[in-house]
């Protein structure tokens, strides 16, 4: 009788209720997400990665979320490198291939996974080696 009224059960609105709230914490990730592109084509990578982790939190699933993520942080430790912090841009290096693995978990189904797995391992590689040197 309720749906004849036009009315809802409980349960039904607090399904809707989930749904409203996932979408809007969706439409939140690709904001998030967007402000990173800008922020990196900007040149401003240190806020592109804040952004991004955002959209990583509030979207797990996006593969490109976690790949963006991965090659700002990559990016931002390659240029620490260069100055001569090794220790700091270690952090980065790990948070990059930390991301490229999530990003194969995400979306298993993307074309950019075997890079992701490939970059993963890459740097996994070099650190170790740059460690190894006793670098940091």
């Amino acid at each position: 009788m309720t749906a004849e009224c036009g009315f809802i059960s409980e349960p039904q609105a607090y399904e809707r209720e989930g749904l409203i709230i996932s979408r809007v914490r969706m439409l939140d990730a690709k904001e998030w997400f967007e402000r990173g592109q800008q922020a990196m084509m900007a040149g401003r990578i240190e806020e592109a990665i804040e952004a991004f982790d955002q959209s990583t939190s509030l979207n797990p699933s996006s593969f490109d979320a976690w790949w963006s993520l991965a090659n700002a942080c990559n990016l931002l430790g390659s240029q620490i490198e260069g100055e001569g912090n090794y220790s700091r841009a270690n952090l980065y290096k790990i948070k990059a291939a930390y991301s490229f693995d999530r990003a194969t978990r995400a979306d298993p189904a993307d074309a950019k996974v075997a890079k992701a797995k490939a970059f993963a391992e890459t740097i996994r590689e070099v650190q170790k080696r740059k460690k190894e040197q006793g670098l940091f």
